[in-house]
């Protein structure tokens, strides 16, 4: 196996969760049904018990999948249809498929850490690359992450709030979710007819308390964080006890200010984009 305890923080039990997450977004394991037995899927990821079964219960408290003794885990995040009100509760996927369905996508992005839409972004550039989705012609991606120099306030170890290596692990989660993004981009730029890719990152002094993506400065995603008391994956076999910072699931509300749309949704729509602009323009760094 190789999780044999020489991972980097948590290195084992990442991997597995992104990887387990990209086959539940792609249908693998569909909504509804049954994840395989611990066994095979152990053997499958070539980890350990141990770390599939800590990898599912971060699954768990995330809210992806419910799991009862003798009986397996089920996944119960389901893909929702396609939004038909202009104000509508979505799941991330469907926002980033018929984002990244226009001609041109400019995309800007507030979160935590990028984890959420790097997993969604690798599912659909799959698809661009199969031919089987539409590709668009530009891409231009702003994200706001937080500033590496504040003082995170959580992830928090709370038998010992001075020790760094929870928020050291988020900032390794970030930095391999911001690499992998621009890995998916470049591909998607060098193997299809996208004919331009831009891609910056910014960080601003802020503890982002949820998501916000503003699409083509006409359209609007925001799905909120939420805290909870759970154990935090270290290096080997080590776990703390912390508070930790997670997405409520998988759906969020979506707004969109297009023709139709009443003066009240169209002004938040704006304001949005408006803040995120001056947090961009006179607060973020390089």
């Amino acid at each position: 196996m190789s999780d044999d305890g020489r991972d980097e923080v948590g290195g084992a039990v990442e991997r597995v969760l992104t990887e387990l997450r990209r086959r539940i977004l792609a249908h693998e394991y569909p909504g509804g049904g049954m994840l395989p037995p611990q066994r095979d899927l152990a053997t499958s990821l070539d980890v350990s018990r141990d770390t599939l079964q800590r990898a599912l219960r971060e699954l768990r408290e995330e809210g992806w999948i419910v799991s009862r003794r003798g009986s397996g885990s089920r996944v119960v995040i389901k893909a929702p249809e396609a939004a038909s009100a202009r104000i509508q509760r979505v799941g991330m996927d469907w926002f980033v498929k018929q984002a990244f369905g226009q001609t041109e996508v400019r995309l800007d992005v507030f979160c935590l850490t990028s984890e959420s839409l790097d997993v969604h972004l690798r599912v659909q550039a799959v698809e661009i690359l199969a031919g089987s989705a539409p590709v668009p012609e530009r891409i231009r991606l702003r994200m706001l992450l937080p500033d590496r120099e504040m003082a995170m306030p959580v992830p928090r170890n709370i038998a010992a709030p001075d020790d760094k290596r929870v928020v050291e692990r988020l900032a390794l989660i970030s930095d391999r979710c911001v690499s992998s993004l621009e890995d998916t981009l470049r591909n998607l730029r060098a193997n299809s007819s996208v004919q331009e890719v831009d891609f910056e990152v910014r960080r601003v002094p802020v503890l982002p308390m949820f998501k916000l993506f503003l699409l083509n400065e006409t359209e609007a995603f925001q799905t909120m964080y939420k805290l909870v008391r759970r154990r935090i994956p270290l290096g080997g076999t080590e776990e703390v006890e912390a508070i930790d910072i997670l997405s409520v699931g998988a759906t969020g509300t979506y707004f969109d200010k297009g023709e139709g749309v009443d003066d009240t949704q169209a002004a938040w729509v704006r304001d949005q984009q408006e803040w995120f602009d001056s947090l961009w323009e006179h607060f973020a760094t390089t």
